[in-house]
């Protein structure tokens, strides 16, 4: 019984939390920040030419690399810290275009085919009630729960209800999970599973998402 009482309370714990390694950190900043930049550049309804999509994820990359405050990194981890191991995962799909020679999408038509709608409101809701807590609203300390495995291992679970249910198709379903497990193994970015899930830019990208989606049912209603 003594063992199971502390297997529980290390599971619920948030007071020891796992954190990344700093040369993992040092190194997933500027690569996270890449992918994402160059993954929403690829995703603007702009008829770029291949060639200049490739040169400018290029520059994009180096100027990632820049040492201080001359790289773009320097500035967006002051204002946004690091992006989500979900929104690098978002990015690295929409630059599969950037080698396949295809244009890869996030609004529009496209929203319906990679699953993104899915994410629209449960991560409004997120965003906001991590924001409440940000704040001082809520009775409870939410982002600290962050830190529990047991929330990790909850999670999980619900991320890969879709797969047993084979409904496996789009981004949106296999990026959760596999965010997850990227975090559980690295604990990146922050070694909190909010960071690896959710992010400010992410979090305002989906909530334009769910205002296109409702003035998209409004309108075909009318």
């Amino acid at each position: 019984m003594t063992v199971d009482v502390t297997l529980f309370a290390a599971l619920m714990s948030t007071t020891e939390p796992a954190l990344p390694a700093a040369d993992w950190m040092r190194l997933y900043l500027p690569f996270a920040w890449t992918v994402v930049l160059a993954g929403a550049l690829v995703a603007l309804p702009l008829r770029w030419t291949l060639g200049v999509q490739r040169v400018l994820c290029g520059l994009l990359a180096l100027a990632a690399v820049l040492p201080g405050a001359f790289s773009p990194v320097y500035w967006l981890g002051l204002a946004f810290q690091a992006p989500s191991l979900t929104s690098v995962l978002v990015g690295l799909w929409c630059l599969r275009g950037v080698v396949t020679g295809g244009h890869i999408g996030l609004a529009g038509g496209d929203a319906k085919a990679n699953g993104l709608w899915r994410w629209a409101l449960p991560f409004a809701l997120l965003g906001y009630g991590l924001l409440f807590d940000t704040l001082a609203l809520l009775p409870w300390q939410m982002y600290a729960w962050g830190f529990s495995p047991a929330l990790l291992l909850a999670l999980l679970t619900l991320a890969l209800m879709p797969w047993s249910l084979k409904q496996h198709t789009g981004v949106a379903v296999w990026a959760v999970p596999a965010a997850l497990l990227l975090f559980a193994a690295t604990r990146l970015p922050t070694g909190n599973v909010w960071d690896a899930l959710m992010d400010p830019l992410l979090w305002i990208l989906l909530q334009a998402m769910l205002i296109r989606l409702a003035y998209w049912h409004v309108r075909r209603r009318g």
